[in-house]
């Protein structure tokens, strides 16, 4: 079968799509599927680049990519939940490099696909579905009727974020750059910062949570306007120096598990339209190295996908 790898830490340069050995047959409570499409993520260049060593150290070769979705090819014996033909999404989880035509998965990283969507806006979904879910939904406490500021709001997460702020009755306000800001309305951001001529410093105050994806100047700047008892979320791969002590606020840094809880839930309020596919740039999976250039640049409205023939 052929993947997306690579043999050491590097630029785009060093990503490779050839011939590697197909995946076996799924064991006891396993999955085998052919993968259409997976979706590009910030991690995967991060770690690609070397920057995240000493979080996720790596053994080579390396096949990036941790979400996607596909056709399921074959089940393990005990299986009973999925059957040969489905079509599904799935969270690979760090070691399982989603960037192949094939993929072996515990049943519990795997969710049905809605028939609404297709192949390519269900592979963005997942691993930024389901971090926002656990910034938001887990983490953040209760939010009908707090106040909600959520930094990059055009992007995967942000995206995701936003909706699923709304869907349990956060007054959310978002920050983007002024090209997305009917855009990131459009998912539910009742108030909208355009970076590149506002600050959200000034715009914003007394909010009850803060989610950063950014890290460095952003998140500093972000605990002058959070109100005391706050709270702040971030993920582990935006650098960030916590001043939680300083300004009475708690500060609480995701910890994406690779399960599919979060994710059916995602899947069901999908279903329910209560949460809706961000836009796709495609991508043949031959030009890996050009959708990880286009991820690093940080500009990108909605998510990055790499489609398998």
């Amino acid at each position: 079968m052929k993947a997306i790898f690579y043999n050491e830490y590097g630029s785009a340069d060093i990503l490779q799509f050839d011939d590697i050995p197909e995946a076996a047959e799924p064991g006891p409570g396993e999955i085998k599927i052919k993968v259409k499409a997976s979706s590009v993520n910030p991690i995967d260049w991060k770690v690609r680049a070397g920057y995240l060593q000493k979080i996720f150290p790596q053994e080579f070769p390396v096949s990036p990519g941790r979400d996607g979705a596909g056709v399921i090819e074959s089940v393990g014996s005990d299986v009973t939940e999925f059957k040969s033909g489905n079509n599904v999404v799935f969270v690979s989880g760090r070691g399982k490099g989603a960037s192949a035509e094939y993929i072996i998965l515990p049943t519990d990283r795997i969710s049905p696909m809605p028939d609404t969507l297709s192949f390519s806006e269900a592979a963005g979904i997942p691993l930024s579905g389901v971090t926002s879910w656990i910034a938001i939904a887990e983490d953040a406490g209760e939010l009908d009727g707090r106040k909600v500021l959520i930094h990059a709001g055009a992007g995967g997460v942000g995206g995701y974020a936003i909706q699923i702020a709304r869907h349990f009755g956060a007054e959310v306000s978002a920050t983007c750059s002024h090209a997305n800001v009917d855009f990131v309305e459009s998912l539910g951001a009742s108030q909208v910062i355009a970076y590149d001529n506002q600050d959200f410093v000034e715009e914003v105050s007394e909010m009850d949570v803060v989610f950063d994806t950014m890290g460095g100047d952003v998140h500093k700047r972000s605990y002058d306007v959070l109100k005391k008892g706050g709270i702040m979320v971030c993920v582990n791969a935006a650098p960030f120096e916590d001043q939680s002590k300083k300004f009475g606020v708690t500060t609480k840094v995701i910890i994406v598990k690779d399960e599919g809880g979060p994710l059916r839930k995602l899947m069901a309020l999908t279903v329910e339209g209560e949460i809706k596919a961000l836009p796709v740039q495609e991508f043949p999976a031959a030009q890996a190295a050009d959708a990880h250039r286009l991820s690093e640049t940080g500009h990108i409205r909605g998510k990055i996908v790499l489609v398998f023939d």
